[in-house]
């Protein structure tokens, strides 16, 4: 068991992801900062030469007008120059009054793989309406089964305080899984249930993938450090963050076994 901080090299922050033949599929799922964090790791990747890619099997922000986006029908199609930027966004259509855009199916992103200009592609695979936690419906989360890691994002800013329907997406199903009732305090027993439930955060992950989870804002998981090693050790996940995305530097640590 290892505890890092500042980890700046993307292929250490997700368990040695250079393991995996490319493109590298990385969906992420969960509430409370999933969109910054795509969008620090295309850069993260850029940054050491990876060419990305970047999309949604559901509805995400349009990305920022430095990152080219091409709409079309079913990205396996494009011609295979279209690939050869270090970094485009494409989607399926785009909804300008909410300036948010619509992306593919699991299936379409999985025939992605046979696309060998790319080396990174990076999918917001869950929706959570703003709210900083959630537990998904049943039609949720929509993870291509071509991930080969999964990033669960939540956001720290609850742990300790009172937790319900007004703050928490999927409120019903939070609670079932949680065993939380409205106004309940949220503790870490509570958000190892949300991790080791099968319809919990990681619901839908692909088998032998590799499972992080980022704790987003949660400054107060720091005195809990021997229970995240603990959750390690019995294989609940691969890897934790702990950090802000919008800081600098954006993890300040890594637990890994």
């Amino acid at each position: 068991m290892t505890i890092a901080q500042n980890i700046p090299d993307p292929d250490a922050l997700l368990c040695d992801v250079n393991a995996f033949a490319k493109p590298v599929i990385i969906s992420l799922v969960g509430a409370g900062g999933k969109t910054s964090t795509l969008f620090w790791l295309a850069r993260l990747f850029c940054r050491i030469g990876r060419r990305v890619l970047i999309t949604t099997t559901t509805q995400m922000y349009m990305p920022d007008p430095a990152c080219p986006v091409t709409l079309c029908r079913d990205p396996t199609q494009l011609p295979a120059h279209l690939f050869q930027s270090s970094l485009m966004a494409c989607f399926a259509g785009w909804n300008a009054a909410h300036n948010k855009v619509r992306g593919f199916s699991p299936e379409i992103i999985d025939r992605l793989i046979a696309q060998q200009d790319l080396d990174v592609i990076l999918i917001e695979a869950d929706g959570a309406r703003g709210f900083a936690l959630k537990a998904p419906a049943e039609h949720e989360p929509c993870i291509p089964q071509s991930s080969r890691c999964v990033i669960g994002v939540t956001g720290g800013g609850l742990f300790d305080k009172p937790v319900g329907p007004d703050n928490v997406h999927r409120w019903a199903q939070f609670a079932a899984i949680t065993g939380l009732g409205a106004g309940e305090r949220l503790d870490l027993t509570a958000m190892r249930r949300l991790i080791q439930h099968p319809l919990g955060l990681f619901k839908g992950t692909p088998p032998g993938c590799r499972r992080v989870w980022f704790i987003n804002r949660g400054s107060q998981y720091e005195n809990h450090q021997q229970t995240l090693r603990d959750m390690l050790e019995a294989d609940e996940v691969d890897a934790i963050w702990q950090g802000a995305v919008q800081e600098t530097p954006p993890i300040t640590r890594r637990v890994v076994r």
